[in-house]
């Protein structure tokens, strides 16, 4: 997910740590044992101590190997009860996006439409395969994400894992263990000790020694580099009156294809409630629907170690009669819930302290629809913040918000005094 400067080399999500003997307890009751997969442990999107930013409505899996030109890897699995699955292919030492494979371009099988068939091999390897997702013969090492968001039932859609198959020259192999995500090069060592010595206020001076320390271990290193290159989006909340989104690079960290962001930096302001508002797009509730302005969208409250909170998808967002959804935020929850009651529209707690990140996500915009996330330009850092707000492009589907002093907020009966 998104930051002003990608994180390089960096893996998407550090998971919280699940026992072998938990892990196959869960995998048998999903139907799957632990000796039928090679597909690591996955990352729980509700769990607040992944990294990147994860949509809390998503379960990420990931498999990874070595490349070699006459190598397939061919992925059997079963369609997921589910809002929305995908593939996607990565260059793992650039953690940057190859090609994808939603679940509306995969073809069933042939013999039994609730089953489906991928492929990944190079272009020497590729054959003509319906599901085919070709990879560079220049790409070292390759890894797979398979995406659900709104699974059913279990984090898997009430389906097993899909099986991996090794096949070289046509012929079966062994399938080898997932291969781990490849370290921080020296360059991109030195160019987060740069950015730290251009921006020293980015981190504390308890946390510069926590970064330099070799006692640290490496995941706690990784929320301290997460957080170095996004504390520079806080430059861009100039006005609590008039809060805007922006469209920050997310290369570096294994994005999904089919999403896309915009991105909120806030700064508390003492004595005020912060509202946001976008109108809101329709969206589909069926795997494969395309026919909707957007598959699914949400919105997430992050925190400057991109850890996510709390994110509230489009069935849980009440749509007020003008159209937009609305939603409040305060240190003072309670305030905060008696004022929304009354106006009908949405609270988010506040629950950080004094810097939040608020990510609107519109998933698979359907073409004719040409005011999505998806049409907003990637910030440009060497020119003015002015001019490339999200409104600026997609007017009012964007996210805008202000923060109003408590004292006024108390005075307001209707959403249109709210002041947008």
């Amino acid at each position: 997910m998104p930051a002003e400067k990608s994180v390089p080399r960096l893996f998407f999500h550090s998971a919280a740590k699940i026992g072998i003997a938990l892990l196959a307890v869960l995998l048998h009751l999903f139907g799957v044992s632990a000796q039928e997969t090679v597909w690591e442990k996955p990352f729980i999107g509700s769990d607040p101590t992944l990294l990147f930013y994860p949509d809390q409505n998503a379960v990420y899996v990931r498999y990874a190997w070595v490349n070699r030109p006459n190598l397939v890897v061919e992925i059997k699995g079963n369609l997921p009860e589910a809002r929305y699955f995908s593939f996607n292919t990565y260059n793992d030492y650039t953690k940057s996006s190859i090609a994808a494979l939603a679940d509306h371009q995969i073809l069933p099988d042939a013999a039994d439409p609730t089953r489906y068939t991928i492929y990944i091999s190079t272009i020497a390897a590729h054959g003509n395969r319906p599901n085919t997702i070709t990879v560079p013969d220049t790409v070292k090492v390759v890894s797979v994400f398979l995406r659900y968001y709104l699974p059913r039932s279990n984090p898997y859609g009430n389906v097993p894992l899909p099986s991996i198959q090794m096949k070289e020259n046509g012929i079966d192999i062994a399938t080898l263990p997932s291969v781990a995500p490849p370290a921080l090069s020296g360059t991109d060592i030195e160019n987060l000790k740069a950015t730290i010595a251009d921006q020293p206020k980015l981190l504390s001076m308890s946390e510069k020694q926590q970064l330099a320390s070799s006692s640290v271990p490496a995941g706690q290193k990784e929320r301290l580099i997460s957080k170095v290159f996004t504390m520079p989006i806080f430059r861009h909340f100039t006005n609590p009156e008039k809060i805007s989104a922006y469209n920050f690079r997310t290369d570096g960290n294994y994005p999904n294809k089919d999403n896309h962001y915009i991105v909120m930096p806030v700064l508390y302001q003492k004595k005020s409630v912060l509202v946001v508002r976008f109108r809101a797009p329709t969206h589909a509730s069926v795997l494969g629907d395309t026919l909707a302005n957007v598959r699914y969208y949400s919105l997430s409250q992050g925190n400057e170690y991109t850890n996510t909170g709390v994110t509230m998808h489009d069935e849980q967002l009440k749509i007020s009669e003008d159209g937009f959804v609305y939603v409040v935020l305060s240190q003072d929850e309670a305030a905060a819930q008696a004022k929304a009651k009354l106006l009908g529209i949405n609270v988010m707690p506040w629950l950080y302290k004094d810097r939040i990140v608020l990510i609107l996500r519109h998933m698979l915009p359907a073409p004719s629809f040409k005011l999505s996330t998806r049409e907003v330009p990637v910030f440009d850092n060497s020119r003015p913040a002015k001019g490339q707000e999200a409104a600026s492009v997609i007017g009012d589907f964007a996210l805008v918000g202000k923060f109003i002093k408590m004292s006024g907020w108390k005075s307001i009966t209707t959403t249109s005094q709210l002041g947008f």
